[in-house]
This record gives C-alpha cells, sequence and structure tokens, in this order.
C-alpha cells in the first residue's frame, strides 16, 4: 500500500469515527426529545381529567360518586395508541377503568404505582409523575382533597409501538444520510490526498525501491528523477561502496590471521 492510500484509509477511518459519535448524538437526542414530548402530551391529558375531577371532589362528592367513566373512555378515544386509563382511590384500588366496566371486578394498582402516590400534598412539589418500561410509558397525577389529602390517583399507559416505529425510522434515516455523507467525504480525501501528495508518493516510492536495493545489495540503476532521489541514489551508492570496502578490511584481516 503506497503513502496516499494509507492517508486516505486513515483519514477515512476519522471522519467514520466523527460521523458515528454525531450520528449516536443525534440519535440519542431524538429519542430522549421525542419521549419528553409523549409523557408531557400524555400529561396534559392526566391535567385535564384532574381538573374534572376536583371539579366534582370541590362540590362535595365521593370519588366514587363521580361519573369518571366517560370521561376516561372519551380521552382514550381520541388517541389509539393509549393502552389503558384506571382511576384508583387512596387504597390503590382501581374504580374505575377503560379496560373494564363491572362495578364487582375488584383490582388493585401496582405497588410501584401505588408507591409514587404522595399522601400529603407538599409545597412546591409536583403531584404529576411517570415511569417508562419497554412496552410502556406510564404517566400517572395523585388527586387531593381540599385538606391536601390524597384520595387517589389516574394512570394512564401508553403503548411504545408507535413511538419505536418513530425512533426507527429516524434511526434507518440518520444511517443513509451518515453513509452518504461517509461516501462523499471518501471521495473527496481519496481526490485532494491523490493530487496534493503525488510528488510525496512517487519520492516515497523511490525511497522504498532504494532501501530495497540496499537490502538485496544491489545498487540502483541510474535514472532521471527529482533532486532527492538522484541525492538517495547517491547516498546509496556510497553506503554500497562502503560496505564493499568494510567486506575487502574483514576478508585482509582473516587471511592475516591465518
Amino acid at each position: 500500500m503506497n503513502i496516499t492510500s494509507k492517508l486516505t484509509a486513515y483519514t477515512v477511518f476519522v471522519i467514520a469515527m466523527v460521523l458515528s459519535l454525531l450520528l449516536m448524538m443525534n440519535y440519542f437526542k431524538f429519542q430522549n426529545i421525542l419521549s419528553d414530548v409523549t409523557t408531557s402530551r400524555l400529561a396534559v391529558i392526566n391535567k385535564n381529567l384532574e381538573d374534572s375531577i376536583n371539579n366534582a371532589v370541590n362540590l362535595g362528592l365521593a370519588l366514587e360518586e363521580i361519573q369518571v367513566g366517560q370521561l376516561i373512555n372519551r380521552a382514550k378515544k381520541n388517541d389509539k395508541e393509549i393502552e389503558s386509563i384506571d382511576v384508583f382511590d387512596a387504597n390503590g384500588m382501581v374504580i374505575f377503568s377503560t379496560t373494564f366496566t363491572f362495578k364487582d371486578i375488584k383490582t388493585q394498582v401496582p405497588p410501584e404505582i401505588l408507591n409514587k402516590v404522595v399522601k400529603i400534598k407538599e409545597p412546591n412539589v409536583s403531584n404529576k409523575w411517570s415511569s417508562n418500561n419497554n412496552k410502556y410509558f406510564v404517566v400517572g397525577v395523585t388527586i387531593y382533597n381540599s385538606f391536601d389529602r390524597a384520595i387517589g390517583g389516574i394512570v394512564l399507559k401508553y403503548d411504545k409501538t408507535q413511538y419505536k416505529a418513530e425512533v426507527a425510522s429516524m434511526l434507518k434515516e440518520l444511517l443513509i444520510s451518515t453513509g452518504l455523507t461517509l461516501f462523499g467525504a471518501a471521495f473527496i480525501a481519496f481526490i485532494g490526498i491523490r493530487l496534493g501528495f503525488r510528488g510525496l508518493s512517487r519520492s516515497y516510492a523511490s525511497m522504498e525501491k532504494s532501501i530495497q536495493n540496499i537490502k538485496n545489495k544491489n545498487s540502483p540503476t541510474a535514472k532521471e528523477g527529482s533532486p532527492f532521489d538522484e541525492k538517495l541514489q547517491k547516498i546509496t551508492k556510497n553506503i554500497d561502496e562502503a560496505i564493499n570496502l568494510i567486506d575487502q578490511s574483514q576478508t585482509v584481516k582473516s587471511t592475516k590471521t591465518k
């Protein structure tokens, strides 16, 4: 491999590393932004449900007496990716849900959700919370009465299928853009190095040939070339003559010794 090929390979490698880092940064940035936008939109849905329930609670109705079923079913219909919306009491018992309608079905929210409910409202502390897993975005809000005591909460589960599809689509576009950019940069680097280091490449090739001749103890043939080539050939000739003189002196010394 000549020197221009090596320079081109090193340059392309560095460019590829830089583009790979940029790809990863943009990918994770897009993923985080889309995740924040999705959870923020779900938090707005929960906030609207919370306001409706709080208005009824302030009128003196108990949480179980409020007709929440229609509200949560309407919210779920507006977004097909919403898996479920559950309204639960302070003990974690689900009293309204989009997944069932029969009052005799008793179910409880998981402990990890119930543990996020702060029993007493604290100043400057948000009553909203969220958690994510591989399959769902989970967004919740705690409902308080007029005495700042928790009477229940709302938890919304959002399917990540569409989210993952959008992230995968963006990754594909980033890979295509990065590949095209790398190909263009490699082509420009190849042409630029090929033209810019043409003289250096010839000198490097001549130097390698001369060094090989020295190793093989062959004098390089005289030919027209650059001043550098001529000087290198002269140095090579002097080295060959010095090696011959050393060999002759060693031969004479061995003869005298005998």
